[in-house]
Parts: C-alpha cells; structure tokens; sequence
C-alpha cells in the first residue's frame, strides 16, 4: 500500500509484515504497478496516526484473493513490475 507520496518519483510503501508502517520502504513509482483496490478508511486511519499493520496485512490479504489483477506475477501485495 502507498503510504505517502515524497515527490513525483518516489513514494513509501508498507505491507505490514515485511515492510511495518514504522519503517516503509521508498520506492519509484515507475516500478509499481496500480491496481483496482482503494482503501480510504485505512488511508484516514493512517493520517491520523491509529493504523496498525495488522489492518493493513489483512487489507491487502483481501486485495490479493480478488484475482490475478489484484496483485503481480509473482504474488507480490505491491505489485511490483
């Protein structure tokens, strides 16, 4: 899940497990791939402070079951190219 957005390139992302909220991962965009899963109450609950990575590993566990567009070749919740 994109947490924040740095600049036009980078932005940090978290899965809860092996990226926790406390230490997101910084990444180019451009090695993302979008997907149809959009979480604004988790995204509200992250503004203020209150999400946990328990909610957001199974907010996107629910994502990558939808199907095979919900996530990457390789299974991956960040959908990375």
């Amino acid at each position: 899940m994109i947490l924040y957005q740095l600049d036009a390139d980078f932005v940090l992302i978290a899965d809860g497990s092996t990226r926790k909220l406390q230490n997101p991962k910084k990444k180019r965009r451009k090695h993302l791939l979008s997907t149809s899963g959009e979480f604004p109450l988790l995204a509200e609950k992250y503004q203020k402070g209150k999400l946990t990575d328990s909610e957001l590993r199974k907010a996107l566990q629910a994502l990558a079951e939808e199907g095979p567009e919900a996530a990457d070749k390789e299974g991956s919740v960040f959908g990375q190219k």
